[in-house]
């Protein structure tokens, strides 16, 4: 078993260390780029060559020499070249990647309330009977609970530790009962939804001033940023942990949802404190499953007029962080919604029993240590291709 310290990396020089790791593993002709690439069924897309992918780093096409299709629980990879010597060594890390998995299921506790944590428990529960004895997984619980986890292959030991999850969301609590989004709209500058809250609220002799709401508001912006930098702050010491891991992990996100406005810029917006995410992750070596535990069409359910609308539009706002993260981060958000967890697992498992490491040629002017952004494209109709956006390349 091997034990990660995160509460280490959050803080001292071996944070720093994985952050400066390139970006992708690298030898001294080519880069190497997992990707994964499924059908519209979710099912993985075998026997592409090089031919088959188009990669761009900065805008710029760069070929493609090696593509190697590695099958979980083959003792290698089979690869794909028209450069065989110049991406010998990505070969030959893939192989020794592809005997296992590990995955790491983060789990977001102040992202839902105590029902999102028993839905969350019942359906990492059934992921983990249905893995194989081999892989390799560690369970970690964010942002209150920052703590050693292990990566470790019992299964039955991390089932136990799932007793102690628990769901510590707290709904807004305000003078004026504003919602989360007349919260979002009246804190950048929405008068008209000010203006609605103002006559809802103070009625029937309350004696308030229409400024106190927009005060109030701004101030409840401020409280869903601060939560909202946690949980991200609480993934990033994930991520400068799983650093110190060599290979590919599979990192499985359960969320009840990461705020973010639906508004472009402005007050309570993830985009920029997301971003910090996509080099740890590429440094991490992770590839990003968001599962999203809505329940707002069942707190819509019975709702009249307005109250149906904001309890489905405070769903959509809390799916925008985690679309935002999974855009940027090259993965994708699976809907949870009632008991459908044990389905999503199952998707992921499926999604994730194969993927493509692909060697691509840098050109002189992308060896400077810097980050760019990085584009993967396939060449197969009705095929879906998840890759991280940014890549940095080391110097010659």
């Amino acid at each position: 078993m091997l034990r990660i310290p995160l509460l280490i990396a959050l803080g001292l020089a071996a944070a720093v260390a994985a952050q400066q790791k390139q970006i992708f593993r690298s030898d001294v002709d080519v880069i190497a780029v997992d990707v994964a690439v499924i059908d519209a069924k979710g099912n993985p897309v075998p026997s592409l060559g090089p031919d088959d992918f188009d990669v761009t780093v900065s805008g710029k096409p760069r070929k493609v020499v090696r593509a190697a299709w590695m099958a979980y629980g083959t003792s290698n990879g089979t690869s794909n070249s028209t450069a065989s010597a110049s991406a010998a060594s990505v070969t030959d890390e893939a192989a020794m990647e592809s005997s296992n998995r590990m995955f790491v299921i983060a789990i977001d506790e102040e992202s839902f309330q105590q029902t999102g944590a028993y839905a969350a428990r019942n359906a990492v529960e059934g992921f983990l009977d249905k893995l194989r004895p081999d892989d390799r997984v560690g369970i970690y619980t964010f942002p209150a609970k920052l703590a050693n986890f292990t990566l470790t292959t019992d299964h039955a030991m991390l089932k136990r530790s799932l007793f102690n999850l628990a769901g510590v969301q707290q709904p807004p609590t305000n003078q004026f009962h504003m919602s989360v989004p007349e919260i979002i709209d009246i804190a950048n500058g929405d008068t008209d939804t000010e203006a609605r809250v103002f006559a809802r609220e103070c009625t029937g002799g309350t004696s308030c001033a229409i400024g106190s709401v927009r005060m109030e508001a701004n101030s409840a912006a401020t409280n869903l940023e601060l939560e909202m930098t946690k949980s991200i702050e609480g993934l990033r010491g994930l991520m400068h942990g799983l650093a110190e891991i060599p290979g590919r992990k599979i990192l499985v996100l359960v969320s009840g949802g990461m705020i973010s406005s639906d508004q472009h810029g402005g007050r309570v917006n993830a985009a920029n404190e997301i971003r910090t995410l996509t080099s740890d992750a590429a440094a991490a070596n992770a590839a990003l499953f968001v599962l999203h535990l809505d329940w707002s069409y069942l707190q819509a359910f019975g709702k009249k007029d307005d109250a149906a609308g904001t309890y489905f539009r405070n769903g959509e706002i809390a799916k925008t962080g985690l679309e935002l993260m999974a855009g940027m981060l090259g993965g994708e958000v699976i809907r949870v919604q009632g008991n459908s967890g044990d389905v999503a697992f199952s998707r992921v498992l499926n999604e994730t029993s194969a993927y493509y490491l692909l060697g691509v040629e840098p050109a002189a002017e992308d060896r400077d240590g810097k980050t760019h952004p990085i584009k993967v494209k396939v060449k197969r109709r009705n095929a879906t291709v998840l890759a991280r956006s940014e890549v940095t390349i080391p110097f010659k």
